[in-house]
């Protein structure tokens, strides 16, 4: 496994953006961990995770020329990510973002940031995908503005669950709109990297809680 992909799995869990135990999703579903990337509130954990987004980027080989940020979590995502690629890799990209409210004064533009054409490779970047609704909406609001070629999405970590069709949220975006799908991390190379293993002398997945990731894959992994 990749360096940056095992240091930022580690970065999850010291951060509180990964927590293992029982957890009640928006879906109703009873899951054994969860993922909240809000944990990173820091200059230090947000660029930490900038890294890991652009490492991914790297690793995956991306043209691109702008990372589209949905607002409201996408924006600091593509803004911190393009800084670190630039600062630490050269890569000059552009970035941009979409406001939720129209604008009744100036310019008035849905988008704000680098600006996009028919031509513009965008990456359209997320922290997690479940049914794959906002990335349709993200998706309309690209098309509407400049109608860019979206080269792929690129999401925190791939939970590796099926939705109430049975079909991953991952595949359903990847078929429904022909667009790759990367992620830093998916949950195997969390179980990988976490089970029975000490990080700062804690082990955050036990036989007891891998007992009940094992039950909740069964259930709903993809």
């Amino acid at each position: 496994m990749q360096q940056y992909k095992i240091d930022f799995i580690k970065l999850l869990v010291k951060a509180n953006a990964l927590k293992f135990g029982q957890f009640t999703l928006k879906s109703g579903r009873i899951a054994p961990y969860f993922f909240n990337a809000g944990s990173f509130f820091t200059g230090e954990l947000i660029h930490e995770f900038a890294k890991a987004y652009a490492g991914a980027f790297l690793d995956n080989k991306i043209e691109i020329d702008v990372i589209f940020g949905p607002a409201y979590k996408g924006i600091p995502l593509a803004a911190c990510t393009v800084e670190v690629l630039f600062s630490d890799f050269e890569a000059n990209v552009g970035y941009c973002f979409n406001r939720k409210e129209a604008k009744d004064h100036g310019e008035g533009n849905l988008l704000v940031g680098a600006p996009l054409k028919e031509d513009t490779r965008v990456l359209l970047i997320d922290d997690v995908m479940t049914a794959g609704t906002a990335v349709r909406e993200s998706m309309d609001v690209l098309k509407a503005n400049g109608n860019p070629v979206v080269s792929g999405i690129l999401i925190a970590m791939d939970r590796m669950e099926k939705n109430n069709d049975g079909v991953s949220a991952v595949k359903f975006v990847t078929e429904m709109f022909n667009v790759p799908v990367y992620s830093i991390v998916n949950l195997d190379d969390v179980v990988e990297v976490l089970y029975g293993k000490e990080v700062d002398g804690v082990v955050y997945i036990d036989d007891e809680k891998m007992e009940l990731i094992k039950k909740y894959r069964e259930q709903y992994g993809a």
